[in-house]
């Protein structure tokens, strides 16, 4: 169902301010900048391929990398990571100063889409290397630029398990997908990150509260 929100102009300002409250335009956790949380925002990369791999960017509170492993990746002019004809396979690695409750990874590409069943999450115990696949993967949005512009969003739950270091990977689905930004939250605790679907809803039950509450008046 698609909303109108022109004819509700409460509505599109509440949407507006959530649109701003993150640079990529993504979900935003509720737990984001919670005491035992961090964050990361990459938008423009500088390695393509191998080491040191790519920082978050200034700003962000997470010390995790991300690096892409095809030797046939490379940056482009506008900071993207492209490959026009490998198989891009990137990786995540990241410790926390506490322990995990729970990670939410959010991606944009354009052109080729990414292998959405090859996300998973590693982490080592004593009793070696475990894998744990997210709960979902919700797409936040979808358009045509370049083929695909395609945003998703990924959230693992860690809790009672230990965890303070671990890898995410995940590949492309085939040549020409241009990596264009991503966004890390982790946290100690857990709670549900909403669908965007949700926050859309939630603008229009707000504005809906102020337009009925301006008539009034």
């Amino acid at each position: 169902m698609k909303i109108r929100l022109f004819l509700l102009p409460a509505a599109s300002i509440l949407a507006a301010q959530i649109a701003s409250a993150t640079t990529n335009g993504f979900v935003v956790p509720s737990f984001r900048g919670a005491a035992d949380s961090e964050t990361g925002y990459w938008e423009s990369f500088t390695v393509g391929v191998g080491a040191p791999g790519n920082l978050a960017r200034e700003g962000s509170t997470t010390g995790a990398v991300l690096s892409q492993s095809d030797p046939g990746g490379f940056i482009t002019g506008s900071g993207n990571l492209y490959n026009l004809d490998g198989t891009s396979a990137f990786t995540v690695s990241d410790s926390t100063p506490f322990t995990l409750g729970t990670v939410v990874l959010q991606a944009r590409t354009l052109g080729s889409e990414l292998d959405y069943n090859s996300v998973v999450l590693t982490y080592n115990t004593g009793a070696g290397l475990q894998t744990l696949a997210p709960l979902f993967r919700t797409e936040v949005d979808r358009g045509t630029i370049l083929g695909a512009s395609v945003s998703s969003v990924w959230q693992w739950d860690l809790q009672s398990l230990g965890v303070t270091d671990y890898t995410i990977a995940f590949n492309a689905a085939g040549p020409s997908l241009s990596f264009d930004s991503m966004t890390l939250d982790t946290w100690t605790g857990f709670e549900p990150v909403p669908e965007p679907s949700t926050y859309a809803l939630g603008c229009l039950g707000l504005g809906l509260l102020a337009l009925a509450r301006w008539r009034r008046k």
